[in-house]
C-alpha cells in the first residue's frame, strides 16, 4: 500500500499522479529520512528543532546602527515602500543600506537591541500564533527609557514627566532600551 502513495523517486509520483504537468518534480531533493531534516541536518530526530526567528531590523540614525525589534517609529510601516527602504530581515543588510557610507564596521560589530511589539513566529513553525508582548500601552510606557533633561543621562525609574506620556512627545521621549535612549540624546 506505501508503494501507492509514497516513492522514493520523484519521477515515479509524477508519472502515476501528474502524467501532463511539465514541471514534475518541482522540487528533486534526496529524501534519506523525515522530510524536516533536509533543512535540519545532523540533529537527531527524538531532538526538538531549533528555533529559527523572523527578525527585523531598522536603521536608527541617531545611534548610526540598526535595532532587532518591531518598535520602529510607525510612519516606517506607512506604505510599501517605506517597508523597502526601512525594514530589513538581517543586520547586514540594514547596516550595507543605511551606513555603508559612515560607519559599516561600527554596525557591523553592533546591535541595539529593541523590543518586539509581536513576539515573531519562527519560520520553522507554521502553526505559531503571534502573541502580543504588549498587552497594556500605558502600563509599559512607565517602564521605558526617557531623557533627563536636568541630569543628562537616560531613566527608567518610572518618575515620567507627564508631558512626556503625551501623544506627539511619545516618540520624541520615550525609547525601549538605554542604548535608544542614549543614542537619541548622547547621554551615555
Amino acid at each position: 500500500a506505501l508503494g501507492k502513495y509514497l516513492f522514493t523517486v520523484g519521477s515515479e509520483c509524477c508519472n502515476r499522479y501528474f502524467p501532463n504537468a511539465g514541471n514534475c518534480p518541482f522540487e528533486n531533493t534526496v529524501q534519506l529520512d523525515y522530510f524536516w531534516t533536509a533543512y535540519e541536518d545532523n540533529i537527531d530526530n527524538l531532538e526538538d528543532m531549533p528555533i529559527r526567528y523572523n527578525h527585523t531590523f531598522y536603521p536608527d540614525l541617531n545611534a548610526q546602527n540598526c535595532v532587532n525589534g518591531t518598535d520602529n517609529p510607525k510612519w516606517m510601516e506607512q506604505n510599501d515602500e517605506f517597508k523597502r527602504l526601512y525594514l530589513f530581515k538581517n543586520h547586514a543588510g540594514c547596516c550595507r543600506r543605511w551606513f555603508s557610507d559612515f560607519d559599516l564596521d561600527g554596525c557591523m560589530n553592533n546591535v541595539v537591541q529593541g523590543i518586539y511589539n509581536v513576539e515573531p513566529c519562527p519560520l520553522n513553525r507554521p502553526d505559531c500564533n503571534n502573541v502580543a508582548t504588549i498587552t497594556n500601552i500605558q502600563e509599559h510606557r512607565w517602564g521605558m527609557w526617557y531623557p533627563d533633561i536636568d541630569g543628562y543621562r537616560c531613566k527608567n525609574d518610572r518618575q515620567i514627566p507627564d508631558w512626556m506620556l503625551l501623544e506627539g512627545y511619545v516618540d520624541l521621549y520615550l525609547f525601549n532600551t538605554q542604548a535608544q535612549c542614549c543614542s537619541a540624546f548622547g547621554y551615555c
